[in-house]
């Protein structure tokens, strides 16, 4: 199983979400709404210094929906060079309790 973690400016929410979804990547997904903090892309804080806010999701998936989350990812990352959007991505063992 693969866990990826998608951090994003809040300004490519919608983008992000209706590719995915025209590439056939299931609606299954944790979202963190409002993420705070500071990268490559600039600090945003949702305050009146730093404005802008990141949105986080969280997906556990089989290798090729994993797969098609990059290249989703990647596309979008062509399209808007200049805004923040990383991925990473990570093998776990999935534990169901």
């Amino acid at each position: 199983m693969t866990r990826t973690e998608i951090i994003a400016n809040r300004a490519l929410e919608e983008d992000i979400i209706e590719r995915l979804r025209e590439h056939g990547v299931p609606p299954l997904y944790t979202k963190v709404p409002a993420v705070h903090g500071a990268g490559s892309s600039g600090e945003r804080h949702g305050d009146h210094v730093w404005p802008e806010e990141n949105v986080l999701f969280l997906f556990y998936t089989d290798g090729a929906v994993a797969r098609t989350i990059v290249d989703v990812v990647r596309s979008i990352k062509r399209q808007y060079p200049d805004t923040g959007v990383k991925l990473y991505q990570y093998q776990v063992d999935a534990i169901v309790l």
